[in-house]
């Protein structure tokens, strides 16, 4: 009897919570708070170019092997850091640019799209392409900037996460933009 009544009110209770109807789950996303855009104008003594950075960003010299100058540009809330290598420009600009694109070489088994885009201001003798790579890569921006004749600037984006171009789009835009503006208002030291 008492297994009779246990197996009714079991039945009971799933007749009881079936519906018809399915209730859809809400989409969600996590929410990512950029900062506003200003920039300040990063200028170190020694430094083989001045620039305008993200107010939100720091950037710090590392030790650098040979003749190479180091630089990470650091987005601590995006958790993201662009690695700059500046070198001297002595009759190598060919073998600098060279190793640029083959970098955007290794890319492409990852990459879904990688667009150029190049960077000119005759006025302050700034000349340069960046490579915007698509998709789940380890690097979403490459950059490289020169004077032709003295000066040279590598960069490169990374973020402090797995490659997921879905989850990172709005911060790999927004850090893109960043980087377009830093190359539109670099200037070279004089050597």
């Amino acid at each position: 009897m008492k297994r009779r009544i246990e197996l009714l009110l079991a039945a009971a209770v799933l007749l009881a919570s079936c519906e018809d109807d399915a209730v859809p789950r809400p989409k969600g996303w996590p929410r990512l708070d950029l900062p506003a855009s200003s920039h300040e104008r990063w200028q170190q003594d020694g430094a083989p170019f001045s620039t305008e950075l993200p107010a939100y960003a720091r950037i710090a010299e590392r030790k650098a092997e040979g003749a190479a100058r180091w630089y990470d540009l650091r987005f601590a809330g995006q958790r993201a850091t662009v690695h700059l290598t500046y070198s001297a420009v002595q009759a190598n600009l060919p073998e600098l640019i060279e190793d640029a694109h083959e970098f955007k070489r290794k890319h492409e088994a990852k990459a879904a799209r990688i667009r150029s885009e190049r960077m000119l201001r005759d006025s302050a003798r700034v000349f340069g392409t960046l490579f915007d790579v698509e998709g789940d890569v380890a690097s979403p921006c490459v950059f490289y900037l020169t004077d032709s004749t003295g000066h040279f600037l590598y960069g490169a984006l990374y973020f402090d996460a797995p490659p997921n171009a879905d989850s990172l789009a709005p911060v790999t835009a927004r850090l893109r933009a960043d980087i377009r503006h830093m190359a539109a208002t670099l200037e070279w030291s004089a050597r």
